[in-house]
């Protein structure tokens, strides 16, 4: 890449687009000699795309991007629409991105486009299918049961799996077996099992304190007695610590270690909505690829939707991205936009 703008007010992964649209102030990197090959198979490169129009982008070809009539017709209102991904029968695709191929990250989804396990940059993701995140949450969802598939942190398969007492040896991208089943205490002999990867229980720390505490209030159930003081743990498809854990009635947001980031926190009853996105992002996510988050976090963790850089407001999603639309700005997004305009 031959020109990289690095301003001083954002993280050193955002820029001033050379526009006279203020909005385009608060724009991602844009790369201006971004070619057609780098877009990759299936995607076409469009000069204003990405980031408020300010910078060149891919979009999927033959419209797939939105913005077209043909869109309307082709996805009905309750389903997928564009940009998302959408699958042909109007639900959402299981690896969705956002941002530019260089910032951006693709997340994984469920049909509904709810966002779970499993993330990557974008710049990394081009053989990202999500397989075992959406099988997993799937079976969970629809067996109202816990699931001990191991995903990766990019939301594929680990090639060792085990649940409900029998274990294989997986295909990454499909979850297929590569070898017949055989009972968990023999999955040692496994020609993918590997004692440095896994140790010598299939369950990690987070999922056997999980399975310990279930234990715990089931006995309890079955003497009559209970005890509210009880810690809740959550964790993640890869085994790790979820992104919060509760302890005491309050929520905390904590790191794949299971140790709490930061004073982001809230009362358990209201919670909801926690996601800790930004609290992750801020002292785990970014870090590890050398950036710096310039967003600001909420008190429970999550990006709080409306931003300001210097004068000029802009909203974020639930991930941290731009909208691209004013459309779909949030109400406080579109309170914090007018006070500033009065203001200035």
């Amino acid at each position: 890449m031959k020109s990289i703008f690095i301003p001083l007010f954002l993280t050193t992964l955002k820029v001033v687009c050379q526009t006279s649209n203020s909005k385009c102030e608060v724009a991602q990197v844009c790369v201006t000699d971004l070619s057609e090959e780098e877009c990759g198979a299936g995607f076409v490169l469009v000069p204003n795309k990405s980031i408020f129009g300010c910078c060149p982008g891919c979009e999927i070809e033959n419209g797939g991007g939105g913005g077209g009539d043909n869109d309307i017709d082709t996805f009905p209102e309750a389903n997928c629409r564009p940009p998302s991904t959408c699958l042909p029968d109007g639900t959402y695709a299981p690896v969705q991105c956002k941002g530019d191929l260089f910032t951006g990250r693709c997340f994984c989804s469920d049909a509904e486009g709810n966002r779970i396990f499993g993330q990557m940059w974008r710049n990394e993701a081009s053989e990202m299918t999500c397989a075992c995140s959406r099988k997993r949450n799937e079976l969970e969802k629809s067996q109202n049961r816990i699931s001990t598939l191991h995903c990766s942190s990019n939301g594929d398969y680990e090639q060792l799996q085990c649940d409900e007492g029998m274990c294989w040896c997986a295909n990454p991208k499909t979850g297929q077996p590569t070898v017949p089943p055989i009972p968990e205490p023999d999955m040692t002999l496994l020609p993918c099992y590997s004692r440095h990867r896994v140790g010598d229980t299939y369950l990690r720390r987070c999922e056997s304190i999980v399975y310990a505490l279930a234990t715990i209030r089931k006995e309890q159930e079955d003497h009559g007695t209970f005890f509210f003081g009880n810690p809740t743990t959550f964790c993640d498809y890869d085994g790790s610590y979820g992104p919060y854990q509760i302890q005491n009635g309050i929520a905390y947001c904590t790191g794949r270690d299971g140790n709490i980031l930061g004073s982001w926190q809230a009362v358990s009853s209201e919670m909801r909505g926690m996601n800790c996105n930004c609290a992750r992002d801020t002292n785990v996510y970014f870090p590890e690829k050398g950036m710096t988050v310039a967003e600001v976090c909420q008190p429970n963790g999550n990006y709080r939707h409306s931003q300001n850089s210097g004068d000029v407001t802009y909203c974020v999603d639930s991930d941290g991205y731009p909208y691209e639309n004013e459309n779909d700005w949030p109400d406080e997004c579109i309170r914090n936009n007018i006070n500033n305009q009065n203001n200035n």
